[in-house]
C-alpha cells in the first residue's frame, strides 16, 4: 500500500491497523443507516421531506460533538483550549471548510454538462490518490521552504505511484461496474443513486470542457483536504513556538504575533512567564494539534451554518417532531452520526499517524470493500470487470508492500 518514507509515530502496523478497522467498520455502519432512511422514509407512507436537511446536521453534528466529547473525557479537554479564538485563526478553519465543499459541489455541477456522466464522475474520483501524493509533496517543500521545521518533507517512489495507479483503476472499475435490473444492492454504494438522479434532472448539456475542468477542480480540492489537515496538525504549535521566539528578541509586533500564535495557545497561559510558555511549546511542538481538535474546529463552522439555516428556513421544528413520533427514525439518525463522525476521527487520525497518501489509499479500498459487502449480502454473478478489477487492487496491494520493503 502506499505510503510516504516519512517518520511518524504511527508507522508500526499495530498503531494504524485499529483506525484502519475502526474506519471501514463505521463506515459501513454509516451507509447502511443512511440507506435504511432513504429506503423507508423516503416513500409512503412517511415521505418525509426535511430528510436531507435531518441527515445532513446530525452528520455535522456528531462530527462536533463525537470528538468534543472523547477530548473532554480522555484528553484533559484540549479541544476547548486549542478552540481558536481570534478571526485570524478562524479563518485558517473557513479556508479548510470551503475546500471540502469544494470537492463535493463541483463534482456534482459536473454533471450538469454534456458528455460528463455518473460514471466519469467515479473514475475522476477514485484517482484522487495519485494527486494527493502530488499536491503533498508540493506543500512540503513549500512549507520548508518557509522554515517550518515541524514538517518533513515526503518521498514516493516509483513502485509508490505504481501502486496508486492500480489501486485507483481498480477501484474505479468496481464502482462503475454495470448494474442488473434487480441489484438491490447498489443501495449501499455511496452517493450513486442521488448522483443519478442528479445527472439525469440538472445535464443541460453544456460544453464538455467545462464539465471536465470542474471535476479536475474537484479533485484536486480532494487531494488537498487531506495535505492541508496534515500540515494544521504538524503546525499546531509552531506558530506559538515562533511567537516566543520573537518576543525574546524583542519583535513586539501584536499583528505578526497574532497569527505566528494561530491554531494553538497553552493550556492555562500565564503570559508573564516565559518559562512556563516556552516548556508548554516544546512539550505541545512533540504531539501537534489533535485529530479530534482539527474535527471540531474544521466542522463547526458547518455545524453552525447549517443549525441557523434550520431554524431560519422552519425546518427544525418538523424535524424534532418527526423524531418524537418515530424513534426508529431517530436510531437510524444517532447511528448516521456516530458512525460517519467515528469514521472522520478514525480517518483523520490516519492522516497524522501515516500521511495523507495511505489514508486516501484506506478510503479507496474502503469503496471497493463496500461494493464486495454487497456482493456478499446480495448474492449475484461477478462479472470481468469485477475480476479485473480485484485483480488491480490486489496488484496494486502487492506492489505497494514490495516497494516499501526495497527501500
Amino acid at each position: 500500500m502506499v505510503s510516504s518514507n516519512v517518520p511518524s509515530k504511527g508507522s508500526p502496523v499495530t498503531s494504524t491497523l485499529p483506525f484502519v478497522l475502526l474506519f471501514f467498520i463505521s463506515m459501513v455502519f454509516h451507509e447502511l443507516a443512511l440507506e435504511s432512511i432513504n429506503v423507508v422514509y423516503s416513500q409512503p407512507p412517511y415521505s418525509f421531506q426535511y430528510l436531507t436537511s435531518s441527515i445532513t446536521l446530525f452528520q455535522f453534528g456528531f462530527c462536533v460533538i463525537l470528538p468534543a466529547t472523547l477530548s473532554m473525557t480522555c484528553a484533559g479537554g484540549d479541544v476547548i483550549s486549542n478552540f481558536p479564538r481570534e478571526w485570524k485563526q478562524f479563518f485558517v478553519y473557513v479556508k479548510l471548510s470551503a475546500v471540502v465543499y469544494g470537492a463535493t459541489a463541483l463534482a456534482t455541477m459536473s454533471l450538469a454538462y454534456s458528455g460528463v456522466t455518473y460514471v466519469t464522475k467515479v473514475v475522476f474520483k477514485s484517482a484522487k490518490l495519485i494527486p494527493t501524493m502530488i499536491v503533498g509533496v508540493i506543500m512540503d517543500a513549500r512549507a520548508i521552504k518557509a522554515g517550518n521545521k515541524n514538517v518533513k518533507r515526503k518521498h514516493y517512489s516509483v513502485w509508490d505511484y505504481g501502486s496508486a495507479l492500480l489501486l485507483c483503476v481498480g477501484a474505479a472499475g468496481f464502482c462503475m461496474s454495470p448494474k442488473s435490473d434487480d441489484d438491490t444492492s447498489s443501495n449501499i454504494m455511496e452517493d450513486t443513486k442521488s448522483d443519478e438522479m442528479m445527472e439525469s434532472v440538472t445535464n443541460t448539456q453544456g460544453p464538455h470542457w467545462i464539465g471536465i475542468s470542474l471535476l479536475i477542480g474537484s479533485v484536486f480540492c480532494d487531494a488537498f483536504v487531506p495535505n492541508l489537515s496534515e500540515q494544521l496538525m504538524q503546525q499546531g504549535t509552531m506558530g506559538r513556538t515562533k511567537a516566543i521566539n520573537r518576543k525574546d528578541s524583542g519583535d513586539e509586533d501584536d499583528d505578526e504575533e497574532v497569527e505566528m500564535k494561530s491554531l494553538l495557545s497553552s493550556n492555562n497561559a500565564d503570559t508573564n512567564n516565559s518559562h512556563y510558555e516556552h516548556s508548554q511549546s516544546q512539550t505541545q511542538k512533540k504531539e501537534g494539534l489533535s485529530s479530534a481538535s482539527l474535527m471540531v474546529n474544521t466542522n463547526s463552522i458547518g455545524f453552525m451554518l447549517l443549525f441557523l439555516s434550520t431554524i431560519i428556513s422552519s425546518t427544525l421544528v418538523p424535524i424534532v417532531t418527526f423524531m418524537a413520533m418515530h424513534p426508529h427514525f431517530l436510531m437510524l439518525h444517532l447511528v448516521v452520526g456516530c458512525g460517519l463522525g467515528t469514521a472522520v476521527l478514525a480517518y483523520t487520525e490516519l492522516i497524522k499517524r501515516s500521511g495523507p497518501a495511505f489514508a486516501v489509499a484506506v478510503a479507496t479500498l474502503r469503496k471497493v470493500a463496500t461494493v464486495i459487502l454487497s456482493y456478499m449480502i446480495f448474492p449475484k454473478a461477478m462479472t470481468m470487470t469485477h475480476f479485473a478489477s480485484s485483480c488491480l487492487v490486489l496488484a496494486g496491494i502487492v506492489v505497494g508492500f514490495l516497494g516499501k520493503r526495497r527501500r
